[in-house]
């Protein structure tokens, strides 16, 4: 008899290779890289023109990247997230030896007073074929039961392809875990506009998720933010 464990981690696998179906844009090998920035009050605006000029030049030159975002936290405008998704590990480490990366980090390196990279693992990373360069931008952060990770995954994992597939207002919505503790996620969400959040979390299969899920979230963290830069290949 199959017993409910196997049937869990049959789910599991199932859930994981969705990464392939909607709007994944290539996510099999895919190497997402997250950083948390503080960035000098002073020099706030000059991060912010460069890092808008190194997205641009990424997403016209770099055929291996996938998607380059980066947003500011609303209040708290010196705290940015950026969220970059590479077609493999060679395409990521080909960025790195860009001319416009070095000309970025090294404009930039004395702008930040500090810097967090991460490494992640991703669940499912959603999106439509095409992004608009302006948009809506909520960032998620949250801890789960290591004993109910697989079962949220699950869950997360059909909220976010319902989400894709019906909502035209929801844009994208990746979804990772950091790879030194899977328990810890991100989510990096774009909406059309505030009414397309609004939107989205009445929807039916958000709520679902929100019920499922409750138990299975010991923190959460939820972020408005301001775009810094949007970019991503049309698919």
């Amino acid at each position: 008899m199959i017993t409910k464990q196997l049937l869990m981690l049959v789910a599991c696998a199932a859930a994981l290779s969705l990464c392939l179906s909607v709007g994944a844009q290539e996510a099999q090998g895919a190497v997402v890289r997250w950083a948390d920035l503080e960035i000098d009050p002073a020099q706030l605006e000059s991060f912010k023109a460069a890092a808008s000029e190194n997205a641009d030049a990424t997403r016209r030159l770099e055929p291996g990247v996938l998607a380059f975002h980066a947003a500011a936290e609303k209040g708290n405008p010196t705290r940015i997230r950026v969220f970059e998704m590479y077609k493999d590990a060679r395409a990521y480490r080909a960025h790195l030896q860009t001319p416009h990366f070095q000309r970025f980090r090294a404009t930039t390196e004395k702008m930040m007073t500090a810097r967090k990279l991460y490494d992640t693992v991703p669940i499912l990373l959603g999106s439509k074929p095409q992004l608009p360069t302006t948009a809506l931008v909520r960032i998620a952060e949250l801890e789960i039961d290591p004993a109910q990770l697989e079962a949220y995954r699950v869950a997360v994992t059909e909220e976010i392809e319902a989400s894709i597939r019906v909502e035209p207002g929801v844009l994208a919505i990746y979804s990772v875990a950091l790879k030194d503790n899977l328990s810890h996620l991100r989510f990096f969400e774009i909406y059309a506009d505030e009414n397309a959040y609004r939107q989205h979390i009445e929807s039916p299969h958000f709520k679902k998720y929100v019920d499922l899920t409750r138990s299975m979230i010991t923190a959460r963290r939820l972020f408005e933010a301001e775009p810094i830069a949007v970019r991503a290949k049309a698919r």
